[in-house]
């Protein structure tokens, strides 16, 4: 088989941790004086660079910086990740366990969420042993950006030629599949965020969740073989 890259988003992918927004309200209001309950902003599959642009766009006046405010939420999510439960969505330590045995099969990282926030999360539900590398919200407020980092950092670290018919990003946002379609791989979409699975057709594969992680890897397994063939 031909290596496989596969390019996962952590919140409402992976996991759940439950802690995002209340670690940025936090930050903002104990960091800047700020209470801004963040409802009325579009969250989900965006970058925290951007989101913090936004919040500092929203409140002038305060003299926020946004990379001071990030620097503010991660004492705060470091300091309320161990209170809070979250959950590791179904299938998902399953597909990381057959990836990261096989071969030719690579997990990496393409997340929203700054690359210290990232690691936070992952490590709370141990899964950050599966992820090396990847790009992130420190990379660039544009998610569409990230996906060349990501595939940049795979060949270099890997020395590996990961073909974009062998790439997948995996997401659970329109942004996710936005996002795939920039870099010009394929799309696993999930409804396991904020997002209902109709919502995500235009994935090459949408699912409501993971949990029929045999499946799964089957899907991915035969369009590697597809593709071969094909070439």
């Amino acid at each position: 088989m031909r290596p496989i890259l596969m390019l996962w988003d952590i919140d409402g992918t992976l996991l759940s941790c439950r802690t995002g927004v209340a670690s940025l309200q936090r930050a903002l209001l104990n960091g800047f004086g700020v209470l801004d309950d963040l409802s009325r902003m579009d969250l989900a599959g965006r970058p925290d660079t951007a989101i913090a642009e936004e919040i500092a766009a929203r409140h002038p006046g305060h003299g926020i910086d946004p990379w001071e405010l990030l620097e503010n939420y991660l004492v705060e999510l470091e300091a309320m990740l161990p209170s809070r439960e979250g959950i590791v969505f179904p299938g998902v330590r399953e597909i990381l366990n057959w990836s990261h045995e096989h071969p030719e099969v690579h997990n990496a990282l393409l997340t929203g969420n700054i690359e210290r926030g990232a690691y936070l999360k992952l490590k709370r539900f141990d899964l950050d042993r599966f992820f090396e590398f990847g790009a992130f919200g420190d990379d660039s407020s544009d998610r569409n950006r990230l996906g060349p980092v990501a595939l940049d950092r795979a060949r270099a670290r890997l020395k590996k030629d990961f073909a974009l018919e062998r790439t997948w990003v995996i997401g659970d946002t329109p942004r996710d599949i936005a996002c795939a379609r920039a870099l010009g791989c394929k799309a696993l979409a999930v409804a396991t965020g904020s997002h209902p699975v109709e919502s995500l057709m235009e994935a090459d594969l949408a699912l409501r969740d993971l949990s029929d992680h045999c499946a799964v890897i089957r899907a991915i397994e035969r369009s590697a073989e597809e593709e071969a063939l094909a070439t």
